[in-house]
């Protein structure tokens, strides 16, 4: 025994001390614990369920905690685009507000907006992160981040490499399939929205999937409620309206054309191809940051002799005044 007890001694001497994380994560595993084992704990298949909910709760939480290290191992893995209203950034067990010139953030950091804050982040190799208000999350790496609460949008594209982003929440696991999709997060409830694309859903050994068009809302007990919802519909504007814009001074307005109609979820359609060859051919000139997608292609096609029209969920694009004539 005696040995034994030396060796574990010896052991952990070599291990040597490690990192206290900040008590914020301690107490996020307490309250995500709390949370979960009192709700309705008065029926016994709820107690079951709510037992494995804080399990995940819990492990989340520690994980978080966990992901906390030394500044110097830290790595970009976002870039500052856009901050609107109240957003901050944890600096230790303090909160300071974030702003635009702050420029990359690193692994590890936590960031947070206020219900008046909103702001968007490009993550290094993947594509545009954003933050509705009420919101914090942790970035964990290039392509992974938790999301302690609230709300996020995702434009993940087509990475060249094939790389997936990963949302860890204490309700489940979101992974992407190259998509657009905004995730909503209360305790042990999860809403999914995906606008393009797919979404697989992990939680509690379970998987699901969402398709584009489609929202999923799982309840604190686990049930799933499926619903549609329009690429175009209104309950988009809000990541729209954070979205980074292309730099299109110099560049032909079907560049933009093509854009906007991405972002606002719309099909694309050309009066004619004539209207098309000339949307590739006129070069726009100006700055249009801050602007929301429709209002910069009304602002940059009022400088041109195009114009655009909504016709339910498309975008056409036709001449002003008199028609373009075919070539």
């Amino acid at each position: 025994m005696k040995q034994e007890t030396d060796l574990v001694e010896m052991l952990l001497r070599k291990a040597g001390r490690r990192i206290e994380p900040p008590d914020a994560a301690y107490q996020d595993v307490l309250a995500a614990a709390s949370a979960a084992f009192h709700r309705k704990a008065g029926q016994r298949r709820q107690r079951r369920w709510l037992a494995a909910a804080a399990a995940a709760s819990i492990a989340v939480a520690i994980g978080l905690a966990l992901q906390w290290q030394a500044p110097a191992g830290r790595r970009d893995v976002a870039t500052i685009e856009r901050v609107v209203g109240g957003v901050e950034l944890a600096h230790g067990d303090a909160w300071q507000p974030l702003d635009e010139r702050d420029g990359s953030l690193g692994t590890g950091r936590r960031l947070r907006t206020r219900a008046d804050g909103r702001v968007a982040l490009a993550l290094a190799g993947v594509g545009s992160l954003r933050l509705a208000g009420d919101t914090e999350v942790l970035l964990d790496g290039e392509r992974r981040l938790f999301v302690q609460h609230g709300t996020v949008y995702v434009d993940s594209g087509s990475p060249p490499d094939g790389g997936r982003v990963e949302i860890v929440t204490p309700a489940g696991t979101a992974r992407d399939v190259g998509t657009q999709f905004e995730l909503q997060v209360a305790g042990a409830r999860l809403r999914l929205r995906v606008r393009e694309g797919s979404v697989a859903i992990d939680r509690g050994g379970r998987s699901l999937m969402g398709a584009a068009g489609e929202q999923l809302v799982i309840d604190d007990m686990g049930g799933v409620s499926r619903s549609t919802i329009e690429p175009a519909s209104d309950a988009w504007a809000w990541a729209e309206a954070l979205a980074p814009l292309p730099d299109i001074d110099g560049r032909p307005a079907a560049q933009l054309i093509r854009w906007v109609a991405r972002e606002t979820g719309r099909n694309l359609r050309y009066e004619s191809p004539a209207i098309e060859e000339r949307a590739g051919s006129v070069i726009l000139h100006g700055d249009i940051r801050h602007l929301p997608p429709l209002a910069a292609l009304e602002a940059m096609l009022a400088t041109t002799d195009l114009e655009y029209v909504l016709d339910g969920d498309t975008i056409e694009i036709r001449a002003r005044g008199e028609p373009v004539p075919e070539p």
